[in-house]
């Protein structure tokens, strides 16, 4: 029985990390609450996860707000240029999709490859600014080159978002249960599952020798 609760058995270290996940899942929708500190909480939220998936971590809540602090600016530069982006591509598609003549149709392509490309830079933008530092110019740069430079792993995040919606839409119950799973822990599990994808796409960029938390991106 006390094998059983011993701290390095695999089942205690599980509930050790599902418990730092949940408690990481309601600090970042607490900070997310102001709506324009998303980006600073997502940058917080991959710092945090990206420790953990390489056992680096250690107070989850200490971390996340001195992540926090440290890429606010940064975080909600990137959030408040992303959304305004989307909205008016949004929009464009919008008005595009009223039309009926074969120009806005190919009109129509076209925004959809672009919200398209847009979205799987988005998907890296927050994580590479909570794991490197750079300017914003290389920021921007590096998402879009890092989300297209390694399509196989863009192409899982994109399959992963698009099941996630598709059970959310399929019926009252199942939109309830995502959500339920949401709130408790789906944020910081979804983080958690792409900081292993990212972390194995970061490696190939970082210094052989260097504090991972000074990882300067060209």
């Amino acid at each position: 029985m006390s094998r059983l609760f011993n701290i390095d058995n695999p089942f205690m270290q599980f509930l050790s990390r599902m418990f730092d996940l949940i408690v990481l899942n309601v600090v970042f929708i607490l900070s997310c609450i102001p709506i324009i500190t998303i980006g600073a909480s997502l940058s917080a939220l991959y710092s945090v996860t990206l420790k953990m998936v390489r056992g680096t971590d250690s107070y989850v809540i200490k971390g996340y707000f001195k992540a926090f602090a440290a890429n606010f600016k940064q975080g909600t530069l990137m959030w408040l240029l992303f959304s305004a982006l989307f909205f008016f591509l949004r929009f464009d598609y919008t008005i595009a999709a009223s039309q009926n003549s074969g120009m806005f149709q190919t009109v129509r392509i076209l925004l959809l490859m672009v919200i398209l490309v847009l979205a799987a830079a988005f998907f890296y933008v927050f994580p590479i600014a909570s794991h490197f530092v750079c300017t914003t110019k290389q920021l921007i740069r590096n998402s879009f080159l890092m989300s297209i430079g390694h399509l196989p792993y863009t192409a899982v995040l994109f399959v992963y978002c698009g099941v996630v919606i598709f059970l959310a839409s399929r019926s009252t119950s199942l939109f309830g249960g995502v959500m339920g799973v949401s709130m408790i822990c789906g944020f910081s599990v979804t983080a958690y599952f792409f900081s292993i994808i990212f972390s194995k796409i970061f490696k190939k960029y970082e210094p052989e020798e260097s504090d991972e938390e000074n990882n300067i991106l060209e």
